[in-house]
């Protein structure tokens, strides 16, 4: 096998992989959220616990994580997460009750972070040293996005075609199960274990105090932590098109993987403009909009003659999304964090920033069992739209707060410029 050809298996098996062990605890719900209550017996409430209980596994699981990456090898921690993510599948197929149910995703918690999320990125790290870390990185978002969208997109197809009835529903979870075996066997297959210098009594935590003393990354944390609760509450999409604008469980399903579509176009919006104007003004912007984006819906009552408006503003959301989360971790260099202490800070920031998995599906699930109709869903978008209030004030803080650092780099970027105009006369 040629160097080219194993690194291209080597991407896509890192993509695939990405997308498909997270069927259990992301995609299940955000595509199929209807089938699965029906399938499962389960209440909006049940649902949004189950997910809740997985993001606090995860919350507590990123740092001791990283660890893990460091002492054992990624290769392997990723085979044992595909694996075990696997069976946690294959359970599925037994109908659990809710009891065994949130075992299953408890324990996805532990196959999907702790010893999955700090080895890929650990593994991509290694695979992008002879082409740079910004193409293997970069090829690993995007390719998340477009396996994501081709996996999920069939899974839907299969589903519907199969009749889209319970049987069908068995049929996507079984495939799921084998694609997570398949992905951990063709990971030990291609991949080769990281040479690396041997640490002694490094402590993998260092830095974490110091990232607690400093305002401006409890400032970064809490302005992500606004950004993804958008990002949780819109997992509700299909469900929200299937029960207040009726439209098709496929259409719904459709409708909430245009997510995955709308990644590369934000990313790239979002980067370019960001790169013009500076991060945290992007961020500013984008908040802002996404504040209109989430408020349309809370205020507009659900109809199916207002379909239209559900699809524009739903690829609307998604692509502003798609782009501040690609830039809420890139403004470390105007708050004058140091290099060194980058990892830690993502480590704290996503502790923090994410815990919206936490509480945004059980807030949910109660709104929606408590208020059916849409007012749960219209409610739920206004959390969303409040949250995204808090970010844009906290920008502001961050920007008055850092404001030399912030002009002195736009004075280095246009002092670059200046070298690179005269060098291309």
């Amino acid at each position: 096998m040629s160097i080219r050809v194993k690194r291209f298996i080597q991407l896509l098996c890192l993509c695939v992989g990405a997308t498909v062990i997270y069927f259990i605890p992301v995609h299940l719900r955000a595509t199929f959220y209807v089938p699965m209550q029906e399938v499962f017996s389960l209440t909006n409430t049940q649902i949004g616990d189950l997910a809740g209980l997985y993001g606090t596994m995860t919350i507590f699981t990123y740092l001791p994580g990283g660890w893990l990456a460091d002492k054992f090898s990624p290769r392997k921690m990723l085979a044992l997460s595909y694996f075990g993510t696997g069976i946690l599948t294959f359970f599925l197929l037994l109908k659990p009750g809710y009891s065994m149910m949130m075992v299953i995703f408890a324990l996805c918690g532990v196959t999907t972070t702790l010893t999955f999320w700090a080895a890929l990125l650990k593994i991509t790290r290694d695979f992008g040293k002879n082409d740079g870390q910004g193409k293997a990185f970069g090829g690993l978002e995007g390719g998340r996005g477009l396996a994501a969208t081709v996996i999920l997109m069939g899974a839907t197809l299969i589903y519907g075609m199969m009749g889209g009835n319970p049987t069908s529903m068995m049929i996507i979870i079984a495939i799921f199960g084998i694609l997570n075996i398949l992905t951990g066997i063709f990971t030990l297959i291609v991949f080769d274990e990281i040479k690396e210098e041997k640490k002694t009594g490094e402590n993998p935590f260092a830095g974490i105090v110091e990232c607690a003393k400093n305002p401006n990354v409890w400032l970064i944390s809490f302005i992500v932590l606004g950004i993804y609760t958008v990002h949780s509450v819109s997992q509700y999409i299909a469900p929200f098109a299937n029960e207040v604008f009726a439209a098709t469980v496929v259409f719904g399903s459709i409708l909430s993987l245009s997510k995955q579509w709308m990644k590369p176009v934000g990313g790239f919006i979002g980067g370019f403009f960001a790169d013009k104007i500076g991060i945290t003004n992007m961020l500013s912007i984008g908040v802002v909009l996404l504040v209109i984006s989430t408020g349309v819906f809370a205020l507009v009552p659900g109809n199916p003659s207002l379909l239209i408006l559900l699809i524009i503003n739903t690829l609307i959301m998604f692509t502003i999304v798609a782009g501040l989360r690609g830039l809420y971790f890139a403004n470390m260099n105007e708050a004058g964090i140091p290099l060194r202490l980058t990892g830690t800070v993502i480590g704290f920031a996503s502790t923090i920033g994410f815990t919206a998995d936490v509480f945004i599906p059980v807030i949910s699930g109660r709104l929606l069992d408590a208020y059916p109709g849409g007012l749960g869903y219209r409610m739920m978008f206004g959390i969303g739209a409040l949250f995204c209030v808090i970010s844009f004030v906290l920008l502001q803080v961050f920007k008055k707060r850092n404001a030399k650092t912030i002009d002195a780099i736009k004075l280095e970027k246009l002092g670059h410029q200046k070298v690179e105009e005269n060098a291309a006369e």
